[in-house]
């Protein structure tokens, strides 16, 4: 009786090992980069990220840090793969206790943003209509139209500031090819559709490097941290890509964390159908074994 029982535990070990093994090669292997942040050839900022996406889900994290290494802001992202629907962003300046919060639900976006801590949110309703995107993913949704841009379409869209809280109207286009670190590259112009608020907003330009997975490998334009009193800042941001797991340095606790919560956002489902599976699995070899 033993035996069968050690028997039957050992399939559903390798049935379930077996599982995971494939869940695990369909699924993509998370993306990490650097990234320094320069204001007139300084290094002002470091920034350290991860993207993955599978299917119709993304995330996406990115802590900064100042020169002496202490993390200062964090921000986060959950949104569609295929249509770029926000799920849920947050944002967190550790410095001044500023805060953005995004929310989706039905047919609208819930904007809440703070300057500081001692400032209460404010907050508005967006609603869903027509093509919205965020500043935190433009490079994704960029590199997935690259096609159209270097075909000569200009893209239109409207992008969420949590700062206002408000929805601004902006257009891509590509605009010509620049060598970035000896890298060819596609240089994208991000600009307000409106003549009177190009007058008042500078334009932004990515530079997308040609060859595949058509990384962005620079960008110009303003910077996610503010400076210590919480004014913008305008800088160049360079990318630093890791190839795979093999290639990146080990990762810190902090990074492993990051990991553990992406793995279960996207298995939970799959990790609750185990347990069903394993609790129906016992039942029944109680039954066969344990008469």
């Amino acid at each position: 009786m033993v035996y069968h029982k050690n028997k039957m535990i050992k399939v559903l070990l390798c049935l379930i090992c077996l599982a995971a093994a494939v869940k695990l090669n369909m699924a993509q292997v998370p993306e990490e980069y650097n990234a320094e942040n320069k204001i007139n050839n300084e290094v002002y900022f470091h920034c350290r990220g991860m993207f993955i996406e599978e299917g119709d889900n993304a995330c996406m994290t990115s802590n900064f840090f100042d020169k002496a290494g202490n993390r200062i802001l964090k921000e986060d992202i959950e949104y569609k793969a295929g249509s770029f629907e926000i799920v849920k962003y947050e944002l967190e300046d550790y410095r001044t206790g500023r805060k953005e919060i995004i929310t989706g639900r039905n047919n609208e976006y819930i904007l809440r943003y703070k300057r500081n801590s001692d400032n209460n949110f404010r907050g508005k309703g967006i609603k869903k209509d027509g093509l919205i995107l965020h500043g935190s993913f433009l490079p994704i949704f960029i590199i997935k139209k690259l096609t159209m841009l270097n075909n000569g379409q200009e893209i239109s869209f409207r992008l969420l500031v949590p700062l206002r809280p408000t929805i601004a109207r902006f257009r891509l286009k590509q605009i010509g090819m620049v060598k970035v670190d000896d890298k060819e590259c596609y240089e994208i112009k991000m600009e307000a559709s409106s003549w009177i608020t190009r007058k008042l907003v500078a334009p932004i330009f990515f530079y997308i490097h040609t060859e595949k997975p058509n990384r962005l490998i620079m960008y110009k334009g303003r910077l996610l941290p503010t400076d210590e009193e919480g004014n913008p800042l305008d800088g160049i941001i360079t990318f630093f890509y890791h190839k795979s797991f093999e290639d990146n340095p080990p990762l810190g606790c902090e990074d492993l964390s990051q990991l553990s919560i992406a793995f279960f956002r996207f298995f939970k489902k799959d990790l609750f159908l185990l347990e069903i599976s394993l609790s129906k699995a016992l039942t029944v070899s109680r039954l066969f074994f344990n008469p």
